[in-house]
């Protein structure tokens, strides 16, 4: 099958590199360097499938742009936020596929296989199960999601895990060297979290979709969380994760 990929940045590259082990795959970027053709019409007009891989406050304009030269195709944007990508699909000729798709992992994954990957339907379209048949043959462990609950879920998960991370970074960074001498356990776990938020050149921007008042108003509260999971296994996870920070080499040196 062949497959166009919009945008070659590191997840662009990534989906490059893993789609060419079943696939034949070629990039369009507006970096002429990252590109294989020399237009997006190109490209479109070459693939079967057409995935969008570019940041996700760029995805609904890309779409619109696909959407006069998608007869025929499967095209499915990976955005991290959805806001915009319905509306853009709607735009689509009715013998187009799409679907909306969000792939639980980042670029630092070794191998789609065993990558979760969520499948979500584009009200009043087809082509959520052809995605779901697309990833799943790539080995990834594909799951249905809901695109009208797709963001706020996301916007509490990954938004709101960067916006902590974030702040720690900034308040241990203006602590200065000396703060590693005081840090404990939580602390290693923590900073090794916020410092590697810093490698992600969008992270300001998932962080912006944060929902912290909610977050406040939680800190502020006096009870105890209903816990969602076990906390002695968590607590034992928690351990586990910290050797194997350490096994790659002790960064707080």
């Amino acid at each position: 099958m062949r497959v166009g990929v919009v945008g070659g940045g590191a997840m662009g590259s990534w989906l490059r590199r893993e789609f060419s082990s079943v696939h034949e795959v070629a990039v369009f970027d507006v970096d002429r360097s990252r590109s294989d053709v020399g237009s997006l019409g190109e490209l479109v007009g070459w693939a079967e499938v057409v995935v969008v891989a570019v940041p996700f406050w760029e995805v609904a304009g890309v779409l619109k742009s696909l959407a006069p030269l998608s007869s025929g195709r499967l095209v499915m944007d990976i955005a991290t936020f959805k806001e915009g990508v319905a509306e853009a699909y709607r735009l689509f000729p009715p013998d187009a596929l799409v679907a909306s798709v969000h792939p639980l992992f980042g670029p630092g994954a070794p191998s789609i296989r065993g990558q979760r990957v969520l499948v979500m339907e584009v009200p009043g379209r087809r082509g959520a199960a052809e995605a779901f048949r697309f990833w799943a043959a790539l080995g990834a462990r594909v799951e249905w999601g809901d695109l009208e609950r797709h963001d706020f879920y996301v916007s509490r998960t990954i938004a709101l895990s960067y916006a902590v991370g974030l702040a720690l970074a900034r308040v241990y960074a203006e602590l200065g060297e000396e703060v590693f001498r005081y840090g404990g356990t939580s602390f290693r776990y923590l900073a090794t979290f916020a410092f590697s938020l810093l490698r992600d050149a969008n992270a300001l921007r998932y962080a912006e979709k944060a929902p912290l008042r909610e977050f406040v108003e939680a800190l502020r509260r006096g009870d105890a969380p209903r816990p969602l999971r076990d906390p002695d296994a968590a607590y034992k996870a928690f351990y586990e994760a910290l050797r194997a920070i350490e096994a790659v080499g002790d960064i707080f040196k």
